[in-house]
């Protein structure tokens, strides 16, 4: 049990250390040898739980897709009108940003290594997924305008945000670009009623 519970500490700790160092140098930029030294573990202990640096990419993948779905669950739980529970899930995924370097690396692997498919995009693929959802939602609803499927230019909004706010082009707080990009959108998005109701600034986190 003691060799176990030490197994799965040395685990989580490479994937954090991993997470770290892609979310600072990117996939290409980080190699073994870093991971293990910021681990303060050796090559046979990597290589015991990941037989290759795709394998860590696809941990930390799950730690920020896992994280997502908590989000997911507790904007669920709050019951909000979609629309306004698709703003609060762009203000989450916002925190995540500033405090989770697991989101932050799969962002950058998406940007990097996008054309590779899995495991460099799972996380948009699950964050995609729900903005479908919540807008299929609004639209069963009678909440949007249109009926053209908006989620791929809501995502890719999303992203640029946090390309131009990780790039440090942007010296604007991201949860502040994201509620005035919410106040672009909303008037295309929904009737001018329900865009005065909605709080861009995302309704206060649930949970």
């Amino acid at each position: 049990m003691v060799r176990q519970q030490r197994a799965e500490q040395t685990r989580a700790r490479l994937v954090q250390v991993a997470a770290e160092l892609f979310d600072r140098y990117g996939f290409a930029g980080t190699n073994i040898s870093d991971i293990t030294a910021a681990a303060g573990v050796t090559k046979g202990a990597l290589y015991f739980h990941f037989t290759a640096k795709e394998e860590l990419a696809a941990a930390v993948q799950e730690t920020s897709t896992a994280l997502l779905g908590e989000v997911v669950s507790k904007i669920a739980a709050a019951d909000r009108p979609p629309v306004q529970a698709l703003i609060d899930l762009s203000h989450a995924v916002a925190r995540m940003l500033v405090t989770e370097p697991a989101v932050r690396a799969s962002f950058r692997f998406a940007r990097e290594c996008g054309d590779r498919a899995e495991p460099f995009v799972d996380f948009h693929h699950a964050w995609w997924n729900t903005v479908r959802e919540l807008l299929r939602a609004a639209s069963a609803n009678g909440q949007l305008t249109g009926t053209s499927d908006v989620s791929l230019p809501l995502l890719a909004l999303y992203v640029g945000i946090e390309a131009l706010w990780s790039s440090g082009l942007s010296k604007t707080d991201v949860a502040t670009l994201f509620a005035d990009a919410w106040r672009l959108v909303l008037p295309g998005l929904v009737t001018a009623e329900l865009a005065g109701e909605l709080i861009v600034e995302g309704a206060a986190p649930a949970g």
